[in-house]
């Protein structure tokens, strides 16, 4: 059955509420929606909240004050807004109706090739296209040999493996179209021509205008009703960020995969088996939920492709078409200030939310996962280097990242804070060729005070770069295609070494 949802939204509710009391979320249940949007192009939705988007003052005056309380309910109120589903939404949550990264690369959609993304989005479907964490390719430069993709040869727990899509509302595409940022050499040729005499601080992209928002959220993939009874064990996290890593077989990398506790997640009507353990231990599961617990959907036959072929496992791997993505996880930013606003989400099973649970106004099932913000750098004060450093980590995607970048100490600004393009020699990955002249150098913890506008952070960080607007996703996507001419950097700064932490 294919519904309009703008002339038929008091029939999907009162449908969608039957299917909960019959027991029916299981098998269609209201956040698997790819067989009940309307037909037509899915258009990006803005999210609509009171007051949306702050002045920049009012943000940096939270912030200014140490005012959690009213920084925690703008990442709550934020998060009800990208996981509100409204008629112009075609029954799906707002930020499935976001551009993805490929979309954004592509061009305006005026602009855009016929691809199978852009078909997509024509008929109605949100575009997934799935890959490895940044992060963990960031890693890479920290520790040599670093595994971020299992090996097809070992074993591997396809289940406890994550993959992520990335999604930016119109404000944040039109940001980078309406500067023709999408073609790498208009970023290039702002590199090329600053000279020598450019002051770091103005070595920048236009901002992204308000309130670009970028997300990235994180899947992980579990077995459909006709896949081994439709029940999967998966990790997950306990505890709040400090005590977390207790609960791992390895405290200072505490990756999904070492997680000690697990769940079993039904996608069928199987009953509970009741001897099903976590993979690789004699442990067992501690309970079974329904897939309606995470937001989810099905995969089809390209995306199960897709996600295999970002694993580095053969096709077809235990990853099916017919099976689901349930969302675990999400980094959530918007440009509503000059350092953006940063909150991260994760699953949270069966335990107190760590730091407030989410208000009413959060709609299942993202009621469903907790929420760590962080606006500063550092507190006490905020972003100074006198400052005590801010830990607001997803563990879906920071766990892992390296003994010189403290994942489980970090941050996401101090991270996003030194993206940028160029040559600085301190970037780690700027040499040997293939270049990819991102900035992150191989010590950046992500647990310090980091701005372009600090003096001592000049030639450590910026000089020779072009920074990004706390932009990973422009600098990587533009340092894919770094040109073979760059002149050699100049370093204006008196030092180049490491700053103190």
């Amino acid at each position: 059955m294919r519904l309009n949802l703008s002339r038929n939204t008091t029939l999907l509710i009162a449908l969608l509420a039957a299917a909960a009391l019959a027991g029916g979320y299981r098998c269609r249940n209201f956040f698997r929606l790819h067989s009940v949007h309307a037909a037509g192009n899915l258009a990006p939705q803005p999210i609509q909240l009171p007051g949306f988007p702050f002045a920049a003052a009012t943000i940096n005056g939270w912030v200014s004050a140490g005012n959690q309380s009213a920084i925690r309910t703008h990442g709550w109120n934020i998060w009800a807004g990208l996981s509100a589903i409204t008629s112009a939404s075609q029954g799906l949550p707002i930020y499935e109706t976001w551009y993805s990264n490929t979309e954004v690369q592509q061009g305006p959609p005026a602009q855009a090739a016929a691809t199978r993304f852009t078909v997509l989005r024509s008929a109605g479907h949100p575009v997934h296209n799935f890959e490895v964490p940044e992060q963990l390719h960031h890693a890479r430069l920290h520790t040599a040999g670093l595994a971020f993709v299992p090996s097809a040869a070992a074993a591997v727990d396809v289940h406890a493996q994550i993959l992520v899509t990335t999604q930016f509302d119109a404000d944040y595409a039109q940001s980078v179209w309406s500067n023709n940022y999408q073609n790498p050499a208009t970023v290039w040729n702002l590199q090329a021509n600053w000279g020598t005499i450019t002051p770091v601080s103005a070595r920048v992209i236009k901002p992204f205008t308000a309130p670009s928002i970028s997300t990235k959220p994180v899947y992980q993939f579990v077995n459909g009703p006709h896949h081994n009874n439709g029940l999967t064990t998966v990790k997950y996290w306990l505890g709040d960020l400090t005590t977390g890593p207790t609960h791992s077989t390895n405290r200072a990398f505490p990756t999904p995969d070492t997680w000690n506790q697990c769940v079993v997640v039904n996608t069928g009507s199987a009953p509970n088996p009741g001897n099903l353990t976590c993979f690789g231990t004699s442990t067992p599961a501690t309970g079974m939920v329904p897939v309606s617990k995470f937001y989810n959907y099905v995969l089809t036959a390209a995306e199960a492709t897709n996600a295999c072929a970002q694993l580095g496992l053969p096709n077809p791997c235990d990853i099916q078409a017919g099976d689901y993505a349930i969302l675990v996880a999400m980094h959530v930013s918007t440009r509503e200030n000059d350092n953006w606003t940063w909150q991260t989400f994760w699953f949270n099973y069966n335990q107190p939310f760590p730091y407030g649970a989410p208000p009413v106004n959060v709609p299942a099932p993202f009621n469903s996962y907790a929420m760590c913000s962080g606006y500063s750098m550092t507190i006490n004060p905020s972003n100074s280097g006198r400052g005590t450093n801010t830990e607001c980590y997803n563990p879906y995607l920071e766990t892992g990242l390296g003994p010189t970048v403290q994942g489980t100490k970090s941050n996401c600004m101090s991270c996003h804070s030194v993206a940028s393009i160029g040559n600085n020699p301190n970037d780690g990955n700027a040499q040997p060729s293939p270049r990819n002249s991102f900035g992150y150098p191989t010590f950046a913890s992500g647990t310090a005070n980091i701005s372009v506008r600090l003096p001592s952070d000049a030639g450590v960080f910026f000089d020779c770069q072009t920074t990004t607007d706390f932009s990973w996703f422009l600098a990587n996507y533009v340092a894919g295609q770094t040109p073979n001419n760059q002149a050699p950097c100049v370093l204006t700064s008196v030092s180049a070494s490491p700053k103190k932490k």
